[in-house]
């Protein structure tokens, strides 16, 4: 089932998204569970400059799975997420395409 990740960053994110050692966790994190995404990348504000939060799209079981997979992430257990909201997504267009 897929599950939308939305997460704001923790006050302080700035620092830790500074962190080489940190983002470098989290990208190999992400890789680990790149089967699982569908779709992730980084919240901007509107000048397209500033991180605000990011964007996950994965595919689990369900949304305590879903939540599983968003805690088990370095960056999370530093505290760069302030809030998180999952739902579940009901694809009906996905990478340009149809979806039944």
């Amino acid at each position: 089932m897929p599950w939308l990740i939305l997460s704001e960053d923790a006050p302080g994110a700035a620092r830790l998204r500074a962190d080489a050692v940190l983002m470098a966790a989290h990208w190999d994190y992400e890789l680990s569970i790149k089967h699982r995404i569908l779709a992730a990348g980084r919240l901007r504000s509107d000048d397209g400059l500033t991180p605000t939060g990011s964007l996950l799209l994965v595919g689990a079981d369900s949304r305590d799975a879903a939540m599983a997979l968003i805690r088990a992430d370095p960056a999370t257990a530093a505290g760069l997420r302030g809030s998180i909201t999952i739902r579940y997504w009901n694809a009906a267009i996905l990478d340009r395409q149809e979806v039944d």
